[in-house]
Formats: structure tokens, C-alpha cells, sequence
């Protein structure tokens, strides 16, 4: 997915329209320092894509009920685990336009056509 992720800031680097947002699925192992050097070894321009991390109740629930990125209920709690490969098309009104499958080399593609739509 972030092999995916890094084709489509690529694709936009210089589009000042377009951000990309990351957040963490393991908050409570995932600190600034450690995802500051993933970023760094998956080649992560900051000026264009957010790895974020934070309390996990309040990242799962931004998963949960603000981008519908999973359908199964949880509480944020120590026995709940999150992991989607979706990739979420989110337009400048926060509108959710399409959720794509980040690991299909063809959902990739078509992502990236929407995005120009997007931002054309």
C-alpha cells in the first residue's frame, strides 16, 4: 500500500490542490520519531502526504465514522484492531467520493484518473 501510496504523490507532487493522509493503525507503538523515519525510508514528501498518529479511540473513530473505512463496530480498545487496504478519495467539501482497494494495481489506476477529474 505505501508502494501504491508513494506512485500517487508522485503523480500529484506538484499539484498544490492535492494532499495525501496517512494514519496510523498502531498508535500505541506507532510514536512521531518511528513514523518520522518510515516516512524517510519510503520517500515521503511532508509538503504532500500527513503520516499521522494519535490517541487510537479517536483515530478509529475517524476511520469508523468519518471515512467509512470499515464496516465492523469496535470501541478503540486494546482488542480492537483496524487494518484496511482502502484508500479513500476525499474531495476539498470532505466529501467521500470513491473508496479504492490500495493494494489492486487497477484501483491504483483508476484512483489516480479520478483524482485528475478532481482536480481539474
Amino acid at each position: 500500500m505505501t508502494r501504491n501510496m508513494a506512485k500517487v504523490q508522485e503523480e500529484f507532487i506538484n499539484n498544490e490542490n492535492f494532499m495525501l493522509l496517512s494514519m496510523s493503525v498502531t498508535p500505541e507503538i506507532d510514536t512521531i520519531e518511528i513514523l518520522k523515519t518510515y516516512a524517510k525510508q519510503k520517500g515521503v514528501k511532508d509538503s504532500k502526504w500527513n503520516i499521522t498518529t494519535g490517541p487510537k479511540k479517536h483515530i478509529y473513530e475517524l476511520a469508523r465514522k468519518s471515512y467509512f473505512a470499515v464496516a465492523e463496530q469496535g470501541d478503540g480498545g486494546l482488542q480492537d484492531f483496524i487494518h484496511t487496504p482502502n484508500f479513500i478519495l476525499v474531495d476539498s467539501e470532505k466529501q467521500i467520493r470513491e473508496i479504492y482497494d490500495g493494494t489492486d494495481e487497477n484501483e491504483l489506476y483508476r484512483l489516480i484518473e479520478d483524482i485528475k477529474v478532481l482536480v481539474n
